[in-house]
């Protein structure tokens, strides 16, 4: 795994494209706060650029580096029970490219590979989708496309035997802490 993580962490680092097992899904990841790498996955997923892309951190103490965090414990809590992003409003220093209409989506993991990625590259990580926009989601290494992992720079050879059944839950949080479910 050590190995793995540092051959992505270079990637990275260099505005590279990781392929990636995430806490949910397999993800196509690069940093966060690199346009160039960020329009990079864009292209990868032939997505449109109004919609946005989510990111994984290590930590809601990393989170809270881009935006106000109002209800530190609470995000916490929820956070352990299961996968979720928060979406949050005004982000700073993080890619124009990420956010849309001024706002964000986070999600700290709770996976030991993501975050010991996230630990060492240091920064928020985009998490996206291992499909072309459109196409189904691939639950398995297996069901990714050949056209998918040709066009990023790194795939991380860990956990090609994982299988995911969900996406992570969705809510959106208003500048007075309230939360609202999106999915």
């Amino acid at each position: 795994m050590n190995n793995e993580i540092t051959n992505a962490v270079d990637v990275l680092k260099s505005s590279g494209v990781i392929l990636y097992p995430t806490d949910t899904i397999w993800g196509i990841g690069c940093d966060a706060c690199c346009d160039t790498a960020v329009k990079k996955i864009y292209e990868v997923k032939r997505r449109d650029h109004s919609k946005p892309l989510i990111c994984l951190a290590s930590s809601f103490e990393m989170v809270d580096e881009y935006v106000e965090i109002l209800n530190l414990k609470k995000l916490k809590s929820i956070s352990k029970r299961s996968p979720t992003t928060f979406i949050f409003n005004n982000p700073v220093k993080i890619s124009k490219y990420v956010s849309n209409n001024n706002s964000i989506g986070f999600r700290v993991p709770n996976d030991n590979f993501c975050l010991e990625l996230l630990n060492k590259f240091g920064r928020p990580i985009v998490s996206t989708s291992a499909n072309i926009s459109g196409i189904d989601i691939p639950l398995e290494f297996n069901q990714i496309s050949s056209e998918i992992k040709s066009k990023v720079d790194y795939i991380v050879n860990y956990g090609k035997d994982k299988k995911s059944y969900t996406a992570s839950t969705i809510l959106k949080i208003d500048e007075k802490g309230l939360m609202t479910k999106l999915r």
